[in-house]
């Protein structure tokens, strides 16, 4: 009886000590995680302003730094993940957020006018039909950046013609429908990105564009004079009407 009355008196000392926290021994309950900004021991000091925290690898320094070079097949950190399997870059704005596939639309719209061939014998008009090529293309990132070293990622896919009454519209001075796009990008940020565009006679890249963000859709349009060379013409070039260029692209 007198080792039953014992038990039944050090029960209620050995809940207090290893699951109430209004215990009277603050050392038996040291802060459970030094690095999530709780006070998990409620004794009044978070993370490392608390003493159970001195020799976390949290606050001694011996942590490592977050992965931030989120595209170089190393594990920087030594966590055991690397790239876009750790963490620390699945929430930065890093390679591993920005897409891998978009689908792209491009639309041109042509508003002709009323083309004036002044020549020896006198002036001659001729009414410049307007017309429309719409184009579409699944673009998928490039294994290298072709040569565009500004560039983060370069996209490439071959084009879909959905509509085209342009491509004969001017005759020698007319130029087909692309049947393929490639465009260099660079991801300043969640909500901004650079348009480049390769010249494929020098090779050369220039960038085309900001590109603006519209729900989640990036676009960009732009208008510029059509000139056609006409050789009877004095005035050759001859302006026969605008162009505009809307470029869409999502991600995918």
């Amino acid at each position: 009886m007198a080792r039953l009355l014992l038990a039944l008196v050090l029960v209620p000392t050995a809940f207090v000590a290893c699951g109430d926290k209004e215990g009277t021994d603050p050392d038996a309950y040291p802060e459970a995680n030094c690095n999530d900004a709780i006070d998990n021991d409620e004794d009044g000091v978070t993370d490392c302003d608390d003493d159970d925290c001195a020799e976390a690898p949290a606050c001694d320094g011996s942590a490592p730094d977050p992965e931030t070079l989120c595209d170089d097949g190393t594990d920087d950190d030594g966590d055991g993940a690397i790239d876009c399997d750790d963490s620390d870059c699945a929430t930065s704005f890093a390679p591993c957020t920005w897409p891998k596939a978009m689908d792209m639309s491009a639309r041109f719209n042509f508003d002709g006018q009323t083309a004036v061939c002044e020549t020896f014998f006198g002036d001659f008009e001729e009414e410049i039909a307007d017309c429309v090529t719409n184009l579409a293309s699944s673009l998928t990132a490039a294994a290298d950046l072709q040569g565009c070293t500004a560039c983060e990622r370069v996209f490439s896919g071959s084009v879909t013609t959905l509509a085209d009454s342009c491509t004969d519209q001017f005759g020698e001075g007319g130029s087909p429908a692309p049947t393929s796009f490639t465009f260099g990008f660079v991801f300043t940020s969640e909500v901004s990105r650079e348009l480049w565009v390769k010249d494929d006679s020098t090779g050369a890249w220039t960038k085309a564009v900001d590109l603006t963000l519209s729900g989640t859709v990036w676009s960009y349009t732009t208008s510029d004079r059509v000139e056609v060379p006409v050789d009877e013409c004095d005035n050759s070039p001859i302006d026969v009407g605008l162009l505009t260029a809307t470029f869409d692209f999502t991600d995918k």
